[in-house]
């Protein structure tokens, strides 16, 4: 179903926010008076009632911020919705404004005595903004001068125009295309993509899939310099800041913040490798079963039965979703049912609307989710994902006071992929189908795959590409295709036969663009995730609800060894590597 044809409830209504785009703008200007008012504490902030002022107006702030990006999420609807655009831009505007307004306050707040700011927190029952305190005291090697702090953040938003290029070479102005095969046109969008590479015909159409890969990353492959160009430039600014703030290089830039030591990274990126021969073991298991007599990468999402997919409505899946996971008790129950109301969620796909799902969570306003309903159980999947991540952030905002009610991004997706672990063993236990089993089976596998080992592949990719760009040495489109084969090679493609096969695919990874040193927390958290889910079965059902209620009162890899998952460890590794052997030899024997 296409989103213009959905019951209204099935889409976001953000009116409760805002009416009309003239109350965004009276609110937009609101903020900047706000930071006019911040401004005016220059210089005082010594002062304990400057100090406690500049904390309220900071908050007020805040509230209003939220809504205002609440409301422009309206945009990934429609890509092309010029009014907006419009918005975007003044948002951008006034934000970089209001950086310019507040840009003394952290260089100030740092020429301060750290006990008689903490002091002064603690006298005035604002213990929750401690913790935030001395991570800005710790973090004072990194931060410049009041007036070099001004001028770059006068020059930030041309320095990170970047991915509105990136944004609008990829979502705006895309039609729908269509590729021929066998006098049967197939429309190129995600729904598309997964059936061809899923249930096409292993042998004959073992070139189709080819094809089709090629033409749907197409325009990835024509604007493949420009990419390069945009990520090249990403790159250069984050190399240009790690110098300017002392860090030691990008990678120690990223991490530092979350507390995470680069011999975590290192680890990782070390696990994956060591724990190669199970993925290995599941593409054997796909070329073995379809007798395939070359194996190429676009034969390995081949479904192993030929049993016709369950299709899931909307409203099925949010059914089947609540079911599974009332076995997380009441208190669960009661959020889940906040995430689920109506209008919150907006479940269809559309020509220009983003790609992907995602939930976000606002300062007081209730969590939203996006998502491109496919009828698919990889739909029910992603649903079940997406509302991990507003349950987990209705549960810290219940537990903690704000700020520490924010979880950092590092452990955004435990929750989420927790419940995909529960969404999995409920399905399973509820089919007899042995074929139906198979495809539930291989679909998990293939979602694990795709998260860890895949994960951490892009995690390798661009520390690479980071690196050469400390080393001075520029990023071209070859040179950036070359360093994706080559990783995807020495974690498991190499077992291909189509060697000279296109690799344009890295363009399409966004976090790449907007969050450089992010993919690797996706691998961090299925980690967590399965240890979590271990102690769960084995009884220890206190330990996952007690994680959604710290929020971000600790730091991240504290939060995780206080409800047991220690990655310090290196067994932290085994309940997923575990897992995926025990789900490999569960298919050997339904085949």
């Amino acid at each position: 179903m296409k989103r213009n044809n959905a019951s209204i409830k099935y889409k976001w209504d953000f009116t409760n926010i805002y009416k009309n785009i003239g109350e965004w703008k009276e609110d937009s200007k609101k903020l900047l008076e706000l930071s006019k008012e911040i401004y005016k504490l220059q210089g005082k902030l010594g002062q304990e009632n400057n100090l406690l002022k500049l904390i309220s107006v900071e908050e007020g702030m805040d509230e209003i911020d939220a809504k205002l990006t609440r409301y422009l999420h309206l945009s990934d609807l429609d890509k092309t919705d010029e009014s907006l655009q419009e918005l975007s831009t003044i948002y951008s505007n006034i934000s970089q404004e209001v950086d310019v307004m507040t840009s003394f306050v952290v260089p100030e707040i740092l020429s301060l005595d750290e006990n008689n700011v903490l002091t002064t927190l603690e006298n005035n029952n604002l213990q929750r903004y401690v913790k935030g305190y001395k991570d800005l005291f710790e973090s004072k090697k990194h931060h410049l001068k009041k007036e070099q702090e001004e001028l770059i953040s006068k020059i930030e938003q041309s320095r990170s125009n970047y991915i509105d290029i990136y944004e609008t070479l990829t979502y705006a102005d895309v039609s729908e295309e269509k590729i021929l095969y066998q006098e049967k046109e197939y429309i190129l969008n995600t729904s598309t993509f997964r059936d061809v590479m899923q249930n096409s015909d292993p042998i004959k159409d073992q070139q189709f899939r080819q094809d089709y890969v090629n033409k749907y990353f197409e325009k990835y492959a024509k604007n493949k310099h420009t990419y390069a160009k945009i990520y090249e430039s990403i790159l250069t600014k984050d190399k240009e800041d790690y110098i300017l703030r002392n860090y030691s290089s990008a990678i120690n830039m990223h991490l530092e913040s979350d507390k995470v030591s680069e011999s975590i990274y290192t680890k990782l990126l070390k696990a994956g490798k060591t724990h190669i021969a199970t993925l290995k073991k599941y593409f054997n298991l796909v070329k073995q079963t379809h007798g395939l007599k070359e194996m190429f990468s676009t034969d390995k999402e081949l479904k192993l039965t030929n049993v016709d997919a369950t299709k899931y409505s909307v409203q099925e899946g949010i059914n089947i979703v609540k079911e599974a996971l009332s076995l997380l008790g009441d208190e669960y129950k009661n959020n889940l049912d906040v995430a689920f109301k109506d209008n919150m969620i907006d479940y269809y796909e559309d020509v220009n609307k983003v790609s992907g799902a995602y939930s976000s969570g606002d300062y007081k306003l209730d969590p939203i989710i996006l998502m491109n309903w496919d009828n698919q159980f990889s739909s029910l999947n992603t649903l079940a994902h997406e509302i991990g991540h507003s349950v987990h952030t209705i549960f810290s905002t219940k537990a903690q006071p704000y700020p520490l009610n924010n979880y950092p991004i590092i452990l955004a997706e435990v929750a989420s992929i927790f419940n995909e672990h529960i969404l999995f063993e409920f399905m399973i236990n509820k089919t007899k189908d042995n074929n139906e089993k198979i495809s539930l089976i291989q679909q998990r596998v293939f979602d694990i795959v795709s998260t860890f080992y895949r994960q951490i592949q892009f995690a390798k990719f661009e520390h690479t590409a980071h690196t050469m760009i400390a080393n001075g040495e520029p990023l071209s489109a070859s040179k950036l295709e070359s360093i994706y084969k080559d990783i995807e090679n020495e974690y498991g493609y190499d077992l291909f036969d189509n060697k000279e096969r296109k690799t344009f695919f890295w363009s399409q990874i966004s976090h790449f663009f907007y969050s450089p040193y992010y993919v690797y927390k996706y691998a961090i958290d299925i980690v967590a995730s399965f240890k979590l889910y271990e102690d769960f079965k084995n009884n220890k059902k206190e330990n996952i609800i007690s994680f959604l209620k710290l929020g971000g009162s600790l730091d991240p890899l504290d939060a995780l060894k206080q409800v047991g998952v220690d990655f310090e460890d290196d067994n932290v590794y085994l309940p997923l590597v575990n897992e995926v052997d025990r789900l490999l030899n569960l298919l050997h024997e339904l085949l």
